[in-house]
Protein backbone atom coordinates (compact mmCIF):
# COMPACT_ATOMS: atom_id res chain seq x y z
CA UNK A 1 0.00 0.00 0.00
CA UNK A 2 1.09 3.76 -0.76
CA UNK A 3 0.94 6.11 1.23
CA UNK A 4 -1.20 8.21 -0.72
CA UNK A 5 -4.64 8.82 0.40
CA UNK A 6 -7.47 6.20 -1.13
CA UNK A 7 -9.53 7.13 -4.24
CA UNK A 8 -12.03 4.73 -3.36
CA UNK A 9 -15.56 5.54 -3.13
CA UNK A 10 -15.61 6.20 0.55
CA UNK A 11 -13.38 8.64 0.60
CA UNK A 12 -15.38 10.93 -2.23
CA UNK A 13 -17.54 13.81 0.40
CA UNK A 14 -21.23 13.52 -0.92
CA UNK A 15 -22.67 15.62 2.25
CA UNK A 16 -24.71 12.50 2.98
CA UNK A 17 -23.87 9.42 4.99
CA UNK A 18 -23.17 6.65 3.57
CA UNK A 19 -26.29 4.00 3.08
CA UNK A 20 -25.89 0.83 5.06
CA UNK A 21 -26.52 -1.14 1.88
CA UNK A 22 -23.59 0.28 0.50
CA UNK A 23 -21.53 -0.08 3.64
CA UNK A 24 -22.15 -3.79 3.60
CA UNK A 25 -22.03 -4.09 -0.71
CA UNK A 26 -17.91 -2.48 0.18
CA UNK A 27 -17.54 -4.75 2.95
CA UNK A 28 -17.88 -7.81 0.55
CA UNK A 29 -15.57 -7.30 -2.07
CA UNK A 30 -12.50 -9.69 -1.57
CA UNK A 31 -14.90 -12.39 0.39
CA UNK A 32 -16.41 -16.11 -0.71
CA UNK A 33 -20.02 -16.88 -1.72
CA UNK A 34 -20.51 -18.18 1.52
CA UNK A 35 -18.74 -15.18 4.15
CA UNK A 36 -20.29 -13.26 6.30
CA UNK A 37 -19.67 -10.18 4.62
CA UNK A 38 -21.48 -11.38 1.28
CA UNK A 39 -24.26 -12.77 3.14
CA UNK A 40 -24.85 -9.50 4.95
CA UNK A 41 -24.84 -7.23 1.84
CA UNK A 42 -27.70 -9.90 0.57
CA UNK A 43 -29.31 -9.90 3.67
CA UNK A 44 -29.65 -5.66 3.22
CA UNK A 45 -31.15 -6.39 0.12
CA UNK A 46 -33.90 -8.77 1.37
CA UNK A 47 -32.20 -12.29 -0.15
CA UNK A 48 -32.02 -14.32 3.70
CA UNK A 49 -31.04 -17.76 4.29
CA UNK A 50 -34.76 -19.33 3.61
CA UNK A 51 -35.74 -16.29 1.66
CA UNK A 52 -34.87 -15.86 -2.21
CA UNK A 53 -32.32 -17.77 -3.70
CA UNK A 54 -30.36 -16.86 -6.77
CA UNK A 55 -32.44 -17.56 -9.83
CA UNK A 56 -29.55 -18.23 -11.69
CA UNK A 57 -25.69 -18.55 -11.85
CA UNK A 58 -23.55 -18.61 -15.02
CA UNK A 59 -19.81 -19.45 -15.45
CA UNK A 60 -17.19 -18.05 -17.56
CA UNK A 61 -13.92 -19.29 -18.54
CA UNK A 62 -11.06 -18.11 -15.65
CA UNK A 63 -13.19 -19.45 -12.97
CA UNK A 64 -15.40 -16.15 -12.67
CA UNK A 65 -19.01 -17.09 -12.01
CA UNK A 66 -21.94 -14.71 -11.63
CA UNK A 67 -24.61 -15.12 -8.95
CA UNK A 68 -27.80 -13.36 -10.35
CA UNK A 69 -30.91 -12.38 -8.00
CA UNK A 70 -33.10 -11.04 -10.69
CA UNK A 71 -36.03 -10.14 -7.80
CA UNK A 72 -33.33 -7.73 -6.75
CA UNK A 73 -31.81 -6.48 -9.16
CA UNK A 74 -28.36 -7.76 -8.59
CA UNK A 75 -25.71 -9.23 -10.30
CA UNK A 76 -22.98 -10.43 -7.95
CA UNK A 77 -18.99 -11.27 -9.60
CA UNK A 78 -16.80 -14.16 -8.27
CA UNK A 79 -13.20 -13.94 -9.56
CA UNK A 80 -11.54 -17.23 -8.41
CA UNK A 81 -14.03 -17.41 -5.88
CA UNK A 82 -14.00 -13.93 -4.46
CA UNK A 83 -16.31 -11.02 -4.78
CA UNK A 84 -15.16 -8.84 -7.32
CA UNK A 85 -17.78 -6.60 -8.42
CA UNK A 86 -21.47 -5.86 -7.92
CA UNK A 87 -24.41 -5.13 -10.37
CA UNK A 88 -26.70 -3.12 -9.34
CA UNK A 89 -29.95 -2.93 -12.62
CA UNK A 90 -33.06 -1.14 -13.06
CA UNK A 91 -36.12 -2.65 -13.22
CA UNK A 92 -36.56 -4.09 -17.07
CA UNK A 93 -33.21 -4.27 -17.56
CA UNK A 94 -32.27 -7.66 -18.94
CA UNK A 95 -34.87 -9.28 -17.36
CA UNK A 96 -34.15 -8.09 -13.42
CA UNK A 97 -36.95 -6.11 -11.39
CA UNK A 98 -34.40 -3.80 -10.00
CA UNK A 99 -32.22 -2.69 -7.40
CA UNK A 100 -33.87 -0.45 -4.51
CA UNK A 101 -30.66 -0.30 -2.17
CA UNK A 102 -28.82 2.74 -1.92
CA UNK A 103 -26.06 3.55 -4.38
CA UNK A 104 -22.66 5.27 -3.27
CA UNK A 105 -22.37 8.78 -2.91
CA UNK A 106 -26.36 9.54 -2.41
CA UNK A 107 -26.96 8.65 -6.14
CA UNK A 108 -29.79 6.22 -6.74
CA UNK A 109 -31.14 4.26 -9.77
CA UNK A 110 -33.41 7.39 -10.02
CA UNK A 111 -30.40 9.99 -10.78
CA UNK A 112 -30.13 11.10 -14.07
CA UNK A 113 -26.10 11.20 -15.78
CA UNK A 114 -26.18 14.64 -15.34
CA UNK A 115 -26.63 13.87 -11.29
CA UNK A 116 -23.53 11.21 -11.56
CA UNK A 117 -21.49 13.93 -13.52
CA UNK A 118 -22.34 16.48 -10.94
CA UNK A 119 -21.43 14.32 -7.86
CA UNK A 120 -18.55 12.80 -9.43
CA UNK A 121 -17.12 14.82 -11.85
CA UNK A 122 -15.40 14.06 -15.49
CA UNK A 123 -15.24 10.43 -15.83
CA UNK A 124 -11.85 8.58 -16.33
CA UNK A 125 -13.48 6.84 -19.40
CA UNK A 126 -16.88 7.24 -21.51
CA UNK A 127 -17.96 5.50 -24.79
CA UNK A 128 -21.10 3.73 -26.30
CA UNK A 129 -23.15 3.42 -29.25
CA UNK A 130 -26.68 3.61 -30.23
CA UNK A 131 -29.10 4.43 -27.23
CA UNK A 132 -26.37 2.93 -24.86
CA UNK A 133 -23.26 4.79 -22.98
CA UNK A 134 -20.99 4.44 -19.90
CA UNK A 135 -19.46 6.66 -17.73
CA UNK A 136 -16.68 4.43 -15.47
CA UNK A 137 -14.97 6.32 -12.81
CA UNK A 138 -11.89 3.63 -12.84
CA UNK A 139 -10.31 5.29 -9.36
CA UNK A 140 -13.35 5.26 -7.46
CA UNK A 141 -14.87 1.80 -8.69
CA UNK A 142 -17.54 2.67 -10.27
CA UNK A 143 -19.46 2.59 -14.02
CA UNK A 144 -22.50 3.49 -14.81
CA UNK A 145 -24.72 2.18 -18.28
CA UNK A 146 -26.59 5.18 -19.13
CA UNK A 147 -30.01 4.61 -21.73
CA UNK A 148 -28.81 7.84 -23.64
CA UNK A 149 -26.59 9.01 -26.65
CA UNK A 150 -24.95 11.96 -24.61
CA UNK A 151 -24.76 12.17 -21.28
CA UNK A 152 -26.83 15.31 -20.54
CA UNK A 153 -29.55 14.39 -21.98
CA UNK A 154 -32.36 14.99 -19.51
CA UNK A 155 -33.91 11.31 -19.36
CA UNK A 156 -30.37 9.93 -19.63
CA UNK A 157 -31.40 7.13 -17.02
CA UNK A 158 -29.27 4.99 -15.04
CA UNK A 159 -29.75 1.17 -16.51
CA UNK A 160 -27.08 -0.31 -14.68
CA UNK A 161 -24.00 0.40 -11.86
CA UNK A 162 -20.88 -1.75 -12.06
CA UNK A 163 -19.28 -1.49 -8.19
CA UNK A 164 -15.84 -2.64 -7.70
CA UNK A 165 -12.78 -2.08 -4.97
CA UNK A 166 -10.71 0.52 -6.57
CA UNK A 167 -8.14 -0.06 -3.91
CA UNK A 168 -7.68 -3.44 -5.59
CA UNK A 169 -6.92 -2.74 -8.15
CA UNK A 170 -4.43 -0.29 -7.03
CA UNK A 171 -1.93 -2.78 -5.27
Amino acid sequence: MSDEPSTSLETVDSGTEEEPTVRALRSAFGCSEDSVEVKEFLRTIGVGADAIPSTDRKSFPGDCEYVNYKSRGVSLCFDKGRCDTVHLYRAGVDGYEGYHGGLPLGLTMDSVAVDVVRALGEPTGKGGAGRMIFLSYDHLGVKFDIAATQWDEPDAKICCVAVWDADADAT
